[in-house]
Formats: structure tokens, sequence, C-alpha cells
């Protein structure tokens, strides 16, 4: 009997993790903010989506960072590392 209930709770960990993988990132809505391919996720501000920006063209090779926004705002310090993570091999 153990062994039949060790391998349903092992049948069922494997479910959950395999369930758990199938997710590609935030969920598609309305107000996305999708750029280069990328789904950013919603309700993303000015300064989120001017970093993302930045961060992509600096990740394709032309290197390119408002600097003060990067020191003064969390949004586009947040949205430059995103871009430059994500866009990097496009």
């Amino acid at each position: 009997m153990k062994i039949y209930t060790l391998s349903l709770l092992t049948l069922a960990a494997t479910f959950a993790l395999f369930l758990t993988a199938c997710g590609d990132g935030p969920a598609l809505t309305a107000d996305s903010f999708v750029y280069n391919g990328h789904n950013f996720g919603h309700n993303r501000n000015a300064d989120f989506k001017h970093g993302v920006r930045d961060g992509c063209k600096t990740s394709s090779g032309t290197y390119t960072k408002n600097h003060a926004l990067f020191n003064n705002s969390n949004a586009y310090h947040t949205g430059w590392e995103d871009g430059r993570m994500h866009c990097k091999g496009k």
C-alpha cells in the first residue's frame, strides 16, 4: 500500500510541475506592453517603456541609456534591464 501511495504522490507532483512549466510569461491583456515580440506585462508607465526600448537597443549593439533616468527612476531602470535581457539575440 505504501508503494501505491508513493507512486500516486510522485505522479501528482510530476503533473503539477509540468503544469507550472506551461506559462510563457505574463498573460496578454488589453493593456499589455509588448515590444520586440516580448510581453513586458501590463500597466507599464512611460519610464518603464522608455527603459525597455533603450535596453533592447543596447542588447542589439547600439548602447542607449538615459543615465539620469537610470539612476533616478526605478521604472526606467527595471525596464532597461528587462529590455536588455529579453531582447538579447534578436
